[in-house]
């Protein structure tokens, strides 16, 4: 039996914060989005179970090619006067490259980052529009993806470009 001792495992965490997750961009090509939510940062493998012979206390588990793609979800409000010309271009089945998001603090330091080569636009959508509640009108679009990659960001890299602290 493994003994936790806890002062130890609070000692090594000692100081550190957890990442807040409301302060972020995104990047679509060259261009910068704001969204209110994005959702499905998921990475994911798929893979094969294999039951050998003679070996049956456990499966053996296998990478293989992905069938399906991931799929990010990007979230924002309407305005009332849409002036966002580059947004409202994008449509679906249109192909994006260079897709980024990045957790921000202080509109200047950077926390973490998610990276994508490259996607399809396969669904924008509109909130329901009901007359009995006081909601606002939010858009959805899905961009279908073959692998979202966390960026490993060195001490160097933890402020944005062309802003100093």
């Amino acid at each position: 039996m493994v003994k936790l001792d806890i002062q130890s495992y609070t000692d090594l965490y000692a100081g550190e914060k957890l990442l807040p997750s409301y302060n972020f961009l995104v990047t679509i090509g060259k261009e910068v989005f704001s969204f209110s939510k994005v959702s499905n940062l998921v990475s994911q493998i798929e893979y094969e179970t294999v039951l050998e012979g003679g070996n049956n206390d456990h499966p053996l588990l296998f990478p293989k090619q992905k069938s399906t793609p991931d799929i990010l979800i990007l979230e924002k409000g309407v305005r009332e006067r849409s002036t966002d010309q580059v947004f409202n271009s994008l449509m679906e089945g249109m192909h994006v490259e260079l897709v980024t998001i990045l957790l921000i603090k202080d509109d200047i330091h950077l926390l973490k980052a998610f990276f994508l080569k490259e996607g399809i636009i396969t669904k924008r959508t509109f909130s329901d529009l009901d007359a009995m509640r006081y909601d606002l009108l939010i858009e959805t679009m899905e961009i279908a993806h073959s692998g979202l990659v966390e960026v490993k960001l060195s001490e160097s890299q933890s402020t944005l470009p062309g802003l100093t602290p």
